[in-house]
């Protein structure tokens, strides 16, 4: 028997899958989702205890999400469980044979069920599940837990193992191959999920960062003060840092190193010879560093237009930048990347630090360090460090592995609260602030390398104007020659300022046009990715061509059209590869082709009627637009979108034939009432009364046909289209069958055939006159279509079938049901029976097997079409067996209502 596999889901099924797909849509939130979808699901299920369990890197794994029924088992959100808890032979599996699991404690069975193959990685029946013996450990585990049934489904993401759907109950309980097909679509929706919130995490944290380096970089550009105090802050603030520190060194002999810092920043002012200038409130407060004795310190933040002055400091220590250990211990310690000056030191610790360095740090509670040399065009300016503090982590666990304690000597006997305290922890330092330091030392050492060139055009100025003292000492003896001088000093030093706003001009505006083509850059390579991915997504066949007519670029939809690849494609000929043709199939040469009309003339080209042909020699019609590529007025090229209209024609075709049979049928018994009313209009007929009678009786039956033949088309249309409303409620199908029976009770009597009724009594959820319709239009063929004297019978039976095999030879024209019982009806007759070629057919519209026969026995050929229509929208199947000369049986089966 031929059955349609196709099922149609249950409405539980369609408004959780809505609801999880609407929570998705509305809210990008993962805990939300989370905590949504089990509830969901518990209930769905209506098991005692749904959660979602999430692995860590260690293996180990924490509850993130749960839904318990009133209390009847203990809540575990938020604790973590031991990856002894799950083995790793268990977790491979979930991984890669996605395998589900299935426990019955009271029962002493586990059904596990993968999806793929971990052998070979080929797609597996997901109805397949295997039943053996549970682990007397798995067992015990459950029990202790207080689950007599679980339910266990991997959630995976990108290619990892994410966590587990996990379903508990108090009492043994079954899980039917419904439920778990269920619960794995929505394992699957939360994968999605998972994608979309960490693609949301990643953007987050990308326009975090970006916020952060426009903010530093504001601070440190600014036009009329570089503000480092403040860029520091705001950088150890970004960094979640507990403090920070630029040391900026000294560039010529005799100058001074400068510190700026904020927060712990790990050494004392008396421990290192740190001169505090002040502090400003609660801002952090600004150093600077004492040198040698005759050497010079740069001015703070607060005076930088001031003149360096002398600080002579007699006993001056020296910075732990400064320090010979600090270089050696740099020069050793692995950077973060090759050729990048970056030190992220996690664990001071472990470092191999010198001892006064690392007591001085670890005095002051710093654990963890990050450092970045400010280096701009191969000119080492100072370093930036950043300073964490040790932290302190309490994790919950629902039951730590302790072999000392009996409560985790086999058999397990509590899943008492383990609460974990971990002091004075080090910190990782991520990626994602790794990569952020490093763009912020970037602005640190541009700011610096900037500053420090105003400090030396400032000192060309100061000696500039200390030239020009010199010479109005020297003009007060020369007097003859002091107007002229003084008028070539003026003249000297305007031009200096001017070639110093020049120079200044000129540096601001070649760091704006670098900024500029930076971000013209990443935007041109957003759009073509952008671009690239649109053409790639999109379901017609685009290609582009050149002004010769030869491919640019192709994408995969007309790649596939066409049967090829898209490199083989590029530089060739299109005319030659598609074969251009017209409707008729008859080719013509590239100069009468729309498209070269488009390379031509710019003219876009509408086509609906073509044809093209494959790289394999088969063609498929076609409708194309063609655009042209212009380039500053000129016609470069052109764009061709296409699309296969093959099943658009054969909808046409089918259309015609149908508009074709109906105008046939309603043609006959339209003839008929014309010719007969026309006999009698024209008084043919006056003198003879019967047959005028006759042509009335004629014109009468036809008109009858006629309004069955219109009544039927209108009522399949609106079948199939989903107009007629099915009135659907509880109903008996003994009662529909003796309905059926009673209506076709004085139709067989006048045929002489006896009715044989075998009643059923099932509940079945349906609408009960369309149910009878069915009924009395199969026992009403049955009849037309058997001799007298003999019988046709109506029965039901309750059949359960998991599985629908198919048989072309029995003419099935359904869609099968889901895998729960069904009621088949039979009806059954002695007539002449039904050839095996017309088995299939005789469920179509106007499919009848004696054409002749049917019109005189007063159908419309629409009888079997229309109870095809109803039995689907009842989630049924119909068909017929029949053997000639022994008679026929059509069956029909309807879901049992539960």
């Amino acid at each position: 028997m031929t059955k349609d596999k196709k099922q149609k889901p249950i409405d539980s099924l369609e408004a959780l899958l809505h609801r999880m797909m609407n929570r998705i849509r509305q809210s990008l939130e993962l805990p939300a989702i989370l905590s949504g979808t089990v509830a969901e699901v518990r209930i769905f299920l209506g098991t005692d205890r749904v959660k979602v369990y999430r692995f860590d890197v260690d293996a180990s794994g924490e509850v993130v999400a749960e839904s318990v029924n009133r209390d009847r088992l203990p809540s575990l959100l938020g604790q973590h469980f031991p990856a002894e808890d799950i083995p790793f032979v268990a977790r491979e599996l979930f991984l890669k044979a996605r395998q589900r699991s299935i426990v019955n404690v009271a029962a002493q069975k586990i059904g596990l069920s993968p999806l793929d193959c971990p052998e070979t990685t080929e797609v597996l029946d997901e109805n397949d599940i295997r039943f053996r013996l549970v682990d007397p450990c798995h067992v015990e585990y459950l029990t202790s837990m207080g689950v007599q049934s679980s339910l266990v489904v991997p959630i995976l993401h990108r290619d990892q193992l994410w966590g587990l759907l996990v379903s508990h109950h108090s009492s043994p309980r079954e899980v039917s191959e419904r439920e778990l097909q269920v619960v794995q679509l929505v394992a699957d929706q939360l994968s999605i999920a998972i994608a979309q919130n960490t693609l949301l995490e990643q953007t987050r944290a990308q326009a975090d960062q970006e916020a952060t380096i426009n903010r530093v970089a504001k601070l440190l550009h600014s036009m009329t003060e570089m503000q480092l105090q403040q860029a520091l802050e705001l950088t150890v603030s970004a960094l979640q840092a507990a403090g920070g520190r630029i040391y900026i060194a000294p560039q010529n002999p005799g100058e001074a190193a400068q510190v700026f810092s904020c927060g712990d920043w790990g050494m004392g002012s008396e421990e290192w010879g740190v001169r505090e200038q002040g502090s400003r409130g609660a801002e952090a407060e600004e150093q600077r560093i004492t040198m040698p004795h005759d050497a010079t310190c740069f001015p703070t933040q607060g005076d930088r237009n001031a003149v360096a002055s002398p600080c002579p400091m007699p006993h001056a220590p020296i910075l732990f930048e400064e320090h010979p250990g600090w270089q050696e211990w740099l020069n050793i310690e692995a950077t973060v990347e090759k050729g990048k000056l970056v030190w992220a030191i996690a664990d001071l610790y472990q470092a191999a630090l010198q001892s006064d360095l690392a007591e001085a740090f670890f005095d002051a509670g710093i654990r963890s360090l990050l450092v970045i040399c400010l280096q701009y065009r191969q000119q080492i300016l100072g370093y930036l460090s950043i300073f964490r503090h040790e932290i302190d982590t309490e994790t919950l666990w629902a039951r730590r592995v302790n072999r000392n304690d009996p409560r985790n000597q086999r058999p397990v006997q509590s899943f008492e609260v383990w609460r974990e305290l971990k002091q004075s922890q080090a910190q990782e330092w991520k990626t994602a602030e790794i990569e952020l330091a490093q763009a912020l030392g970037s602005h640190f050492a541009m700011a610096i390398h900037q500053y420090e060139l105003y400090q030396q055009v400032h000192a060309l100025n100061a000696d500039l104007q200390q030239d020009i003292e010199e010479r109005k000492q020297a003009e007060k003896k020369i007097s003859a020659l002091n107007a002229k001088l003084e008028q070539r000093v003026q003249e000297r030093t305007v031009e200096l300022q001017r070639a110093n706003e020049r120079l200044l001009r000129e540096m601001s505006k070649r760091e704006r046009a670098l900024r500029a083509r930076q971000q013209t850059q990443a935007s041109l390579e957003r759009l073509s990715r952008q671009s690239e991915l649109i053409l790639n997504s999109a379901g017609e066949g685009i290609y582009g061509l050149n002004s010769q007519g030869k491919i640019t670029f192709v994408n995969p939809a007309a790649a596939r059209m066409l049967l090829s690849g898209v490199k083989e494609l590029k530089n060739q000929f299109m005319h030659e590869i598609v074969n251009h043709s017209q409707p008729d199939d008859t080719p013509y040469c590239w100069e009468k082709n729309p498209i070269c009309a488009t390379l031509e003339t710019g003219a876009v080209q509408h086509i609906s009627d073509d044809i093209f042909y494959r790289c394999d020699g088969s063609k498929f019609p076609v409708e194309y637009v063609s655009t042209p590529i212009r380039e500053q007025g000129d016609i470069v090229g052109a764009v061709v979108i296409f699309k296969d209209i093959t099943e658009r024609q054969i909808v046409e075709q089918m259309k015609d034939e149908f508009v074709s049979v109906v105008s046939h049928e309603l043609r006959t018994p339209l003839t008929s009432i014309r010719s007969a009313l026309g006999l009698l209009a024209h008084g043919s007929l006056n003198d003879q009364p019967e047959k005028s009678q006759r042509m009335l009786e004629i014109a009468f039956d036809n008109t009858n046909r006629l309004v069955r033949l219109i009544n039927d088309i209108l009522d399949i249309e609106r079948i199939n289209s989903g107009k007629a409303t099915m009135y659907k409620q509880i109903c008996d199908a003994s009662n529909l069958m003796s309905q059926a029976v009673d209506e076709m009770q004085a139709m067989a009597e006048k045929a002489e055939i006896k009715l044989e009724l075998i009643p059923l009594s099932v509940q079945l959820w349906a609408d009960s006159d369309r149910i009878i319709q069915t009924l009395t239009n199969l026992l009403s063929n049955a009849i037309k279509f058997s001799s007298p004297g003999f019988t046709v019978s109506l029965s039901a039976e309750v059949e359960t079938r998991k599985e629908i095999n198919t048989d072309v030879t029995k003419g099935i024209s359904s869609s099968s049901n889901p895998c729960h019982s069904n009621i088949l009806f039979q009806v059954k007759d002695q007539g002449r029976g039904i050839p095996e070629d017309k088995l299939e057919t005789i469920f179509d519209r106007f499919q009848q097997v004696d054409a002749s026969n049917s019109r005189h026995q007063g159908g419309t050929g629409l009888g079997l079409a229309i109870c095809r229509s109803i039995i689907q929208q009842h989630g049924g199947q119909i068909w017929a067996e029949s053997t000639l000369g022994k008679g026929s049986t059509f069956y029909f089966t309807l879901p049992i209502s539960n």
